[in-house]
C-alpha cells in the first residue's frame, strides 16, 4: 500500500510542477455549452463515471449512510450523521483527536464513494473511510476503510489529513476540468479551481473556445480546419491499434 502510494504522490508532484498541458490563449467554456449541439452524448455522459467523478454534497449525491452509523478501525471509531442538512464525519483530525468535520463532496460513485473534506489553508482531503456503494448481495452497502491492512496513525504522511492523501494535487487532475491547483509554495496553501467540478467534454478534448468559433462557419471555412477547432479529435478508432510489450506488461499505442 505504501508503495502504491508513493507512487501516486511522485505523479502528483510531477502535475504540479508542470501546470496545465494547454496554452493560456485557449479558453474553456464549460460543458453547458456542448448540449445544444451534442445532445444525444450529453444524454449519454450523464450519470456516467466522468459526470459523476465528483460531486458537491447533497441529499442526491452521498450513498453513504449518514444516520449516525459508526465503523471502528484500529481502536478509531468514526461516525456518520447529518447536522442542519449538511453531512459530517468525527473522526480522528491530524492532532490524533476526534472531532467533527464537514463533507464538502461526494468522490466517484461505484464500487465505492469516497468523501473529500475541505481544510481553511485550501487543501482538500480524502477521507481513508469509504462507502462500498455495491448491493449487498455482494457485500456492499457499509462503511470499510481503504487501509484494513496497517494503523496508520495521525502525522503519518497515509493518514487521511496527510499529504499523500490530499486531493488538490494526487487526484483533481483526474476527477475534474481545467483543474488551476492554485498552490502557494510560501504559505504552503491550495486556492484551486475548475470550470467543471467533473469530468466533462474539455477534460478530453481540450478548451472548446476555438471549437465554438468553427461551429458557426459555413461549410467551406469549415472543411478548412480537419481539427474542427478541437484541441484533441479523439478519432483512436481510426487506424490505432494497441500491441501489448510482454517484457513491461503495458500496452503501446501504433
Amino acid at each position: 500500500m505504501r508503495i502504491i502510494q508513493k507512487s501516486f504522490f511522485s505523479l502528483g508532484l510531477l502535475l504540479l510542477n508542470i501546470g496545465s498541458a494547454y496554452s493560456a490563449d485557449l479558453k474553456f467554456t464549460g460543458t453547458k455549452t456542448c448540449v445544444g449541439c451534442h445532445t444525444e452524448l450529453n444524454r449519454e455522459w450523464q450519470g456516467s463515471h466522468h459526470d459523476l467523478a465528483m460531486q458537491h454534497v447533497t441529499t442526491e449525491t452521498v450513498l453513504g449512510n449518514f444516520k449516525n452509523a459508526k465503523i471502528e478501525v484500529f481502536g478509531v471509531e468514526s461516525t456518520f450523521f447529518k447536522k442542519d442538512n449538511e453531512f459530517w464525519v468525527n473522526t480522528e483530525g491530524q492532532d490524533g483527536k476526534l472531532q467533527d468535520f464537514k463533507i464538502s463532496y461526494a468522490f466517484g460513485v461505484s464500487p465505492l464513494q469516497q468523501y473529500l473534506i475541505e481544510f481553511p489553508d485550501g487543501r482538500i482531503q480524502a477521507l481513508s473511510i469509504a462507502w462500498d456503494s455495491r448491493p449487498v448481495s455482494t457485500g456492499g452497502q457499509r462503511w470499510f476503510t481503504l487501509n484494513p491492512d496497517e494503523a496508520i496513525a495521525a502525522g503519518d504522511e497515509l493518514h487521511w489529513t496527510g499529504r499523500q492523501q490530499n486531493w488538490n494535487y494526487m487526484c483533481a487532475d483526474c476527477h475534474s476540468t481545467e483543474l488551476k491547483k492554485g498552490y502557494n509554495a510560501s504559505t504552503d496553501t491550495f486556492k484551486t479551481t475548475w470550470s467543471d467540478v467533473n469530468v466533462g467534454c474539455e477534460s478530453c478534448h481540450g478548451p472548446g473556445e476555438k471549437h465554438l468559433q468553427w461551429s458557426g462557419l459555413d461549410k467551406d471555412a469549415k472543411s478548412k480546419d480537419p481539427q474542427m477547432g478541437l484541441a484533441y479529435l479523439l478519432n483512436d478508432r481510426e487506424g490505432i491499434t494497441w500491441t501489448m510489450n510482454p517484457a513491461t506488461g503495458t500496452a503501446k499505442r501504433n
